[in-house]
């Protein structure tokens, strides 16, 4: 497979799943769904994303996930409740006017090639709220061969709702290559309270392949109630922490990607994910990896 659309594809399937395997297995594609701002009054636990952390898993296990093709909301779920669709992304002629649809001020890179040109795109707010199925969730630990782990009884029937402001996406063209940063205020995931992220995310890792101590051990150094974790196979790409603004990133590059000259491998693709003030940040670009990261930095 070639290694920058794994890297890719990983990031749009995975990343997904294993923020729900870390918050609650039952949880697993339907954080993708954009939500909006719903919470009840009796979820105690919230997951904001402050930081982004990468774990390695095993390109084996990735493809023997992939192979399962199980229809995970069905399996993880007894009932997922959609209370806001968020509609397909809508083009629009500005950042302002992207700002003004979506509810806030739209950041924007002030270390724009020339002549780049703008297209941007607001998708909309959406929530869900789905009900925990610990049989079900019981069952993948089953189907993927792990024994001796046990879903806490106590889920069963636990209420949680996931929700995900507005989302605005700039997609900026120039002589040299492409950039996109897309940006909104951090997703949310409300748990019951007594419920123990940490346990929660060993499972989720155990899932992806981590062995019983590798996944206590990382478990350990996780900051569960804001950490998004990014879990990439071993051969699809480098990371490398960065700093954006101020705060801390995450640098994704397919492999064989030049990471910090100039040559022949710059119009590889890479990724840049960091978090601040309340808003995650995404900046994708074929330029080169030192010119992203100035543009991502460039931004406010």
């Amino acid at each position: 497979m070639n290694t920058q659309k794994s890297w890719r594809h990983t990031l749009t399937r995975w990343s997904p799943a294993l923020l729900a395997a870390t918050i609650i297995l039952a949880v697993v594609l339907v954080v993708s769904l954009p939500p909006t701002r719903a919470l009840a009054q009796d979820f105690l636990n919230l997951f904001r994303v402050k930081k982004f952390a990468a774990v390695t898993i095993d390109p084996a296990r990735m493809k023997q996930l992939d192979n399962l093709n199980l229809d995970m909301e069905q399996l993880f779920a007894e009932n997922v409740q959609v209370l806001k669709e968020p509609g397909k992304p809508v083009q629009v002629a500005s950042a302002q006017e992207a700002g003004e649809r979506a509810g806030f001020t739209v950041a924007v890179p002030s270390a724009l090639p020339k002549n780049a040109t703008l297209e941007a795109y607001v998708e909309g707010e959406g929530s869900a709220v789905i009900t925990a199925n610990v049989a079900k969730a019981q069952e993948l630990l089953d189907l993927v061969g792990i024994s001796d782990v046990q879903i806490p009884a106590q889920l069963n029937g636990a209420k949680i709702t996931i929700t995900k402001p507005a989302a605005v996406m700039l997609q900026y063209t120039f002589k040299d290559g492409q950039a996109t940063l897309m940006q909104s205020p951090s997703p949310e995931v409300a748990l019951p309270a007594g419920v123990e992220m940490k346990q929660l995310g060993e499972i989720g890792l155990r899932v992806l392949g981590l062995s019983a101590d590798e996944a206590r051990e990382f478990a350990s150094k996780v900051d569960w109630n804001s950490t998004f974790l990014i879990p990439l196979p071993a051969d699809a790409a480098e990371v490398r922490q960065v700093t954006v603004n101020g705060a801390e990133g995450l640098m994704l590059t397919s492999n064989g990607t030049g990471r910090n000259k100039r040559g022949p491998n710059t119009h590889n693709r890479a990724l840049i994910l960091w978090a601040n003030n309340g808003m995650v940040y995404a900046m994708e670009g074929n330029t080169n990896v030192v010119d992203l990261l100035e543009l991502a930095n460039s931004v406010q």
